[in-house]
């Protein structure tokens, strides 16, 4: 009676799950995600409101209160609704003034070395003062209207910009560029389609940064001047002095719900700029 050989470890290979695929695999890559961190987050808050005396957790209310002094109250909703477009306002407004700046200043840096040398060390410093050290300065100097919170947001989402497309700009293949040298490309002929295209991936990734931060620092920037009719930051403000807590926690979570959607715009923008033909725009082989 012969016996059978006995298998080889080879034999028997595990047998991975097979991803889902199609729509069920982008709405799952979607979801899954910020469930899964929105869960997290209400079990921490649920812990720490659990540990907090009953006198004192009036300062973190439950779900149930949030919906019943919040969201569940249409006059809430309407003002919640009025102060976003304000703050999603200034978040544009000052982005629309980062954007520019910032790619003419990695543009200028990329151009000559000196010039990089001399700038970078003060854009550093420039962002990494405190606001707060500036705000007295910037009430002198324009007062406590609109423009001095979108100059706020202009200086918290600029940073990023310049930085990201200097590192794009210095990583174009040196082929391309020689290359365009021998054809007797002008300078701004080889950076207009050649570096460009090669430093945009780099680009988004500063732009999803600066847009990441924008609603953040538009709220910043309102704690600092009241004056008039102010957005988000305002009534956080307002409904924390008049003890209107659920009013201040919906205008926090209306606030972050804004900053996502600013994030997922741009990342939108990129993927559709960029899937074709670059592996930053997420489409997979």
């Amino acid at each position: 009676m012969t016996q059978a050989p006995a298998p080889k470890l080879t034999d028997h290979q595990p047998v991975p799950v097979s991803a889902p695929s199609g729509a069920l695999k982008n709405l799952m890559m979607l979801l899954v995600p910020p469930i899964i961190l929105f869960s997290m987050f209400l079990i921490l808050y649920a812990m720490v409101r659990a540990n907090l005396q009953e006198h004192r957790q009036f300062l973190m209310p439950s779900g149930a209160e949030l919906w019943a002094n919040a969201f569940g109250r249409p006059e809430v909703l309407a003002e919640l609704a009025q102060r976003s477009l304000i703050t999603i306002g200034i978040a544009l407004t000052g982005l629309s003034i980062s954007i520019p700046v910032g790619i003419l200043l990695g543009v200028i840096m990329f151009r000559a070395t000196i010039l990089e040398r001399a700038m970078f060390p003060n854009l550093v410093a420039l962002q990494s003062i405190p606001t707060l050290a500036i705000i007295p300065l910037i009430q002198t100097a324009l007062g406590f209207g609109t423009l001095p919170k979108v100059l706020i947001v202009a200086k918290f989402t600029m940073f990023a910009i310049p930085i990201t497309l200097l590192l794009g700009l210095k990583s174009v293949d040196r082929g391309i560029i020689n290359l365009f040298r021998l054809q007797g490309a002008s300078w701004r002929t080889t950076l207009v389609k050649a570096c460009f295209p090669s430093a945009a991936p780099a680009l988004f990734a500063g732009l999803r940064i600066a847009a990441s931060l924008a609603v953040i620092s538009a709220i910043v920037s309102e704690l600092f001047f009241l004056a008039g009719r102010g957005g988000l930051g305002q009534m956080i403000i307002n409904s924390k002095i008049d003890f209107k807590y659920e009013q201040m926690y919906a205008a926090l979570i209306t606030a972050t719900f804004l900053s996502v959607c600013v994030y997922i715009a741009f990342t939108w923008l990129g993927h559709r700029l960029f899937s074709d033909w670059h592996e930053s725009g997420g489409k997979e082989n």
